[in-house]
């Protein structure tokens, strides 16, 4: 038996403290993203993850200090990594551009997150004023991101001169969007394309957007 099934099968009550904190913060994207912040209560939260009320209390006192909480540790982290990274890239800014992209993607379709995000979009006027801040902070410190991916293929010659704030913006909610569209429609729509073929096509799109001069993949797919 694995490391991970036996934590698996130990009660929650024998966890250490930390992993009993993560597993209400975990909690509290599902519960959030689903319910919305004014919805929300401590008790779905404490279900969702296993414990009881008072345990949640215990670590973050209120549901202000829960979402806030879950917004510093559970999104703000991926932000992070992604600035630690930049300075580390070595050749083409195409390709950091890509790979910042599929990691943006892929974090979009981890539970919770995208219903998260539509909560952000909708019902932020019911956060508390720290999580209304936060959340400020996390979009713009994203867009800082992809700003100097930006700046610096324009620099190397590789993308066109461009409003970098624009399309800094375009380029994120793009992928946001049709991850949004994707998730939202592909229980309805029978037609609908396989989540990696619209990824497929949010690349092409960026790098129609940004590039001066296509892939020659690209080029050649023009002339057929």
């Amino acid at each position: 038996m694995s490391e991970l099934q036996v934590l698996r099968q130990e009660p929650r009550w024998h966890r250490r403290p930390d992993e009993r904190r993560a597993e209400i913060l975990e909690g509290a994207v599902l519960v959030f993203g689903r319910n919305g912040y004014k919805r929300t209560t401590l008790a779905q939260v404490a279900e969702r993850a296993g414990v009881s009320p008072g345990t949640v209390c215990h670590y973050f006192g209120c549901k202000a200090i829960l979402f806030e909480q879950m917004i510093a540790e559970r999104l703000m982290p991926t932000v992070e990594l992604e600035e630690a990274g930049l300075a580390r890239h070595r050749g083409p800014v195409r390709d950091l551009l890509v790979e910042l992209l599929r990691r943006f993607w892929e974090r979009a379709w981890e539970p919770g997150i995208l219903d998260l995000m539509r909560v952000v979009k909708v019902e932020s006027a019911e956060f508390p004023e720290s999580g209304r801040l936060l959340c400020r902070q996390l979009g713009e410190r994203w867009r800082q991101v992809f700003g100097r991916i930006l700046r610096a293929g324009m620099n190397r010659g590789e993308f066109r001169q461009m409003d970098v704030d624009v399309a800094a913006r375009t380029i994120a909610y793009g992928v946001i969007g049709v991850a949004e569209k994707v998730s939202a429609f592909q229980a309805y729509d029978p037609q609908m394309p396989a989540r990696e073929a619209m990824w497929e096509a949010v690349r092409e799109m960026v790098d129609r957007f940004v590039l001066v001069k296509l892939p020659r993949a690209a080029r050649q797919g023009e002339r057929e």
